[in-house]
């Protein structure tokens, strides 16, 4: 392939403002092949502005094979080197706008200008140094909120799918700035709280027995256990006393269950479980370290996406995460774990967007062939990472996992694993969920498909089209190709700016409709399926993969998109070569801001400190708590002048008893079964009758009634 890249060919003989000396910086080879060549001139550049190329003949002439030549070059225009290629020169730029203000090309330039300006101060990020983060509590995302309930509790937790929607940032859910708790995400916090804990086994989650060694001892070590892993570090005395003081306030009328169910319906609600700690102890620097236990917690979120495990937990209680070997070991142990794998498809979801697959409407989509679109994607990304595999196997896999509903869209025979063909179908980028994301309702849509690589793949975000402009695609003519009738893009001034670089990206998918099948023909028309990738020509999308993935840009946008993730903040990226798809996740946990964080020396430290209570202490008053009765009445029916209701009794306590009950009904009780009743005031009181008055410890029974208002 050859490098095209129509970059100011027109304007480029100008000869104004040429630099007669080299900066006060010096002639620094080595910065110039790292920070600028590398990254942008041997990408976008030479192609076009070299000895033998279009702008030959232009002041910006390059050699690859002499970096002082080529220094000095770049030095020479320095005064339109970034003024051209970003469309802000007066004279204009043949080329259109090739960089974007805010993206990595744009910043590499804007480096070598200050730096031919006598501004020698090197650019941290380009080495993706991210500034040591600042010290914060980080609210869980609704995906973390659901496998900690999970984990927690022991249960297969849904309730973050209904909960208030997050504000997504660039694509991401999990941005620190955006998960706030509004007073509506409170309220559903609550009635969450309430719900789950219905759900949950009490007797599973507490290791003691209230019978052997009393209620209210079995019910402090109960707090302390639960507190320890609901929080993700050990309660305190405040902590213990206050919800001891809730569990024997409800205890005493309801019973020792009941009282721990509004333990934990409290602890759900608590910031310390629905944020995770990343503030740190203060250290004689002045820096913040996080403790063993903010590191435990930011290992299992990173990794996991959810609370620490046992290991974890007692890693973090002996005080063996403090060193990177211990971290490092952590790492090795959790990646081998299928969590890390589903973390890892939930990454690549996020970064091409893939979550839209399920609210896209599409001419001939179906809800089923969403879900096999999207199972695809996830179980392809988990076989390359599982094998070891890297983002460049990810791109060129000829691997499908297909269902019979994928199997029959693309073509295939069999199910399960199957081989593509290579030419209609194969590599990450001919994936049904990915084009069908990124397109129209009918139709190919290069111009979505276009910003997906140029977006997604090289994070270089565009700019947002003029107000005035219509955006709209192009009206329909059936006499004239998709790619003919987006030509205007490239005519109109307003639009050629930004489309210029999104739809030579775009029409490389031209073979594809909206839901990704193959098309031999554009209604009728002959599909030119060739564009470039700023310069470099390709045709279709196996040759545009292999262009991105020999752009360091593709490389440093997928590492960035993992720290972006992993920090909930705006992160750099850099190109690391050849490693493996899920390095980004021991790449960050290796370096020094998941650990240290700035902070005002003034600011306290963290609650996430110090051993586990001792409990040496425990309390003995629990004679009150043995004997509860717990009454539940449910309406099944009414109408406007009655009702009737079930009621289920339970006792909860350790001895046999003989029941009697009490509710406020609304309305006359006209007729009851299974139990006999009489008014007490503003209450109607229940008992049993001969065969279910008594009931043994966790016994329960029936009865009914009906009313009239």
């Amino acid at each position: 392939m050859i490098a095209l890249l129509l970059w100011g060919c027109a304007a480029c003989s100008v000869e104004e403002g040429v630099t007669d000396e080299v900066s006060s910086c010096g002639e620094d080879v080595e910065v110039f092949t790292s920070y600028v060549w590398e990254p942008v001139l041997q990408q976008q550049c030479v192609g076009c502005h070299n000895s033998d190329g279009m702008a030959s003949g232009s002041a910006f002439v390059l050699d690859p094979d002499d970096m002082l030549a080529s220094l000095q070059a770049a030095t020479d225009v320095a005064d339109r080197l970034l003024l051209k290629p970003s469309g802000q020169h007066e004279a204009g730029h043949a080329g259109g706008t090739l960089v974007i203000e805010g993206g990595s090309s744009y910043d590499a330039l804007s480096f070598w200008v200050d730096w031919s300006q006598g501004e020698c101060a090197l650019p941290e990020d380009q080495a993706c140094v991210d500034e040591t983060l600042r010290r914060r509590l980080r609210r869980l995302s609704h995906d973390e909120y659901d496998r900690t309930l999970s984990d927690l509790l022991g249960i297969d937790s849904t309730f973050g799918a209904s909960l208030a929607a997050d504000e997504t940032v660039e694509g991401f859910d999990n941005d620190v700035e955006a998960l706030t708790v509004s007073s509506l995400l409170a309220d559903q916090y609550r009635t969450a709280a309430e719900d789950v804990v219905s759900e949950a086994d009490l007797d599973s989650l507490r290791s003691c027995d209230p019978q052997e060694i009393g209620y209210a001892a079995c019910a402090t070590v109960f707090i302390e256990e639960f507190g320890l892993r609901a929080f993700r570090r050990p309660i305190n005395q405040t902590e213990l006393d206050r919800y001891y003081a809730l569990w024997q306030a409800v205890a005493v009328e309801d019973g020792f269950d009941e009282g721990l169910r509004w333990v934990v319906t409290g602890m759900l609600q608590s910031p310390h479980f629905l944020y995770r700690s990343e503030l740190g102890e203060q250290q004689s620097s002045g820096s913040f370290e996080m403790t063993d236990w903010e590191i435990a917690s930011g290992l299992s979120y990173l990794i996991w996406g959810t609370m620490p495990d046992e290991v974890l937990l007692s890693a973090a209680e002996a005080g063996e995460l403090q060193t990177q070997a211990e971290i490092s070991a952590q790492v090795i142990r959790m990646m081998d774990d299928d969590r890390a794998l589903e973390i890892t498809a939930d990454l690549v979801e996020v970064w091409l967007q893939l979550d839209r697959l399920f609210t896209v409407s599409r001419e001939g989509l179906t809800d089923e062939l969403r879900t096999s679109m999207s199972e695809e994607i996830r179980e392809l990304v988990k076989k390359t990472a599982v094998e070891g595999g890297s983002l460049t196997d990810l791109f060129l896999s000829q691997e499908a996992y297909v269902d019979e509903n994928l199997a029959d869209h693309y073509g295939l025979s069999g199910t399960g694993w199957v081989s593509l063909d290579g030419a209609e179908y194969g590599g990450l980028l001919t994936r049904g969920a990915i084009l069908t994301t990124h397109g129209l309702s009918g139709g190919s849509g290069p111009v979505q498909r276009g910003v997906l690589i140029r977006e997604r793949l090289l994070c270089e975000p565009l700019p947002p089209p003029p107000s005035e402009v219509d955006t709209s695609p192009p009206e329909y003519d059936p006499d004239v190709s998709t790619r003919e009738r987006y030509s205007e893009h490239s005519s109109n001034p307003e639009c050629a700016s930004c489309h210029n670089l999104i739809d030579p990206l775009g029409f490389g998918f031209e073979h594809y409709d909206q839901l990704g099948q193959w098309r031999d023909d554009d209604n009728g028309h002959v599909i030119d399926a060739t564009g470039s990738l700023d310069g470099l020509d390709f045709d279709g999308p196996h040759d545009l993969a292999d262009a991105l993935l020999a752009d360091t840009r593709v490389h440093a946008c997928f590492d960035q998109v993992w720290r972006r993730w992993a920090s909930g903040t705006e992160s750099c990226g850099t190109d690391r070569g050849a490693t493996l798809l899920t390095d980004p996740l021991r790449i960050v946990a290796e370096e020094e801001h998941f650990t240290v964080r700035t902070g005002d020396v003034d600011e306290g430290d963290t609650f996430a400190v110090g051993p586990r209570l001792a409990l040496t202490d425990l309390p003995e008053d629990d004679a009150d708590y043995s004997g509860a009765v717990i009454l539940e009445i449910t309406e099944n029916s009414s109408w406007d002048s009655g009702f009737c209701a079930d009621a289920e009794v339970r006792n909860e306590g350790a001895e046999t008893v003989e029941w009697e009950v009490r509710a406020t009904i609304s309305g006359e009780i006209t007729s009851i079964w299974n139990a006999s009743t009489w008014e007490d005031g503003d209450e109607n009181v229940f008992v049993g009758t001969d065969w279910n008055a008594t009931l043994g410890p966790s016994e329960s029974t029936t009865f009914g009634f009906c009313g009239s208002y």
